[in-house]
């Protein structure tokens, strides 16, 4: 009898104690996830980088043109009053070729990309050149109308009895514009540039 009591008795300070123990605490993943997460290193990834083409092109312009000559106080251009036979032939503005057989005191020759002449003296060298509209700045020349060659030529003198106008050349001493007038056309059958002293022709 006194077994059974003391047997009841431990029995029920078992489920006492069964009763009132503490549950052991679940840990906080949450937490732990948070926290580990904020102190991780950044995982982006980085920009992409800038690739830059440059591209050279070469350009290759053509060669300037050379510049057309004129006919001007001095000459045609680099052909010159004065040159000698050689000098002018170099300019490769005149044709080698004589026009006509020489007198013994000029020849003549052809002006290229025109029909018309330069005189050259073997004692003065280049005498006289012939000259048309094309190639001159002011449009007077072989063909022009007397008033054109009115209107750009303020200083004309009558001549004769060979040609009609001649006008002192600018700045050159040493040269004259001589020019022959058709009387009925009025328009200009010779214009050329000449030495004052020239020994080609009248």
């Amino acid at each position: 009898m006194k077994r059974s009591v003391i047997l009841v008795a431990i029995a029920a300070a078992l489920g006492l104690s069964a009763c009132t123990s503490t549950p052991t605490p679940t840990p906080d993943t949450t937490a732990t996830s948070a926290a580990t997460s904020s102190s991780a290193p950044s995982s982006t990834a980085p920009p992409p980088a800038v690739v830059t083409t440059v591209v050279t092109q070469t350009v290759t312009n053509p060669p300037p043109q050379p510049t057309k000559p004129v006919i001007d106080s001095f000459g045609y251009g680099p052909l010159k009053l004065g040159m000698t036979l050689q000098q002018a032939l170099d300019t490769k503005l005149i044709a080698p070729d004589l026009l006509s057989p020489p007198d013994g005191a000029c020849t003549g020759h052809r002006i290229l990309g025109t029909d018309h002449s330069v005189a050259i003296s073997k004692k003065l060298g280049v005498a006289s050149i012939t000259f048309t509209p094309e190639m001159t700045s002011d449009g007077v020349g072989i063909g022009a109308t007397e008033e054109k060659l009115k209107a750009e030529y303020t200083n004309l003198r009558p001549v004769g009895p060979n040609y009609t106008w001649a006008a002192d050349a600018d700045n050159n001493p040493a040269a004259t514009f001589v020019f022959g007038v058709h009387k009925e056309k009025k328009t200009l059958w010779a214009a050329y540039l000449a030495l004052k002293n020239q020994d080609c022709h009248n």
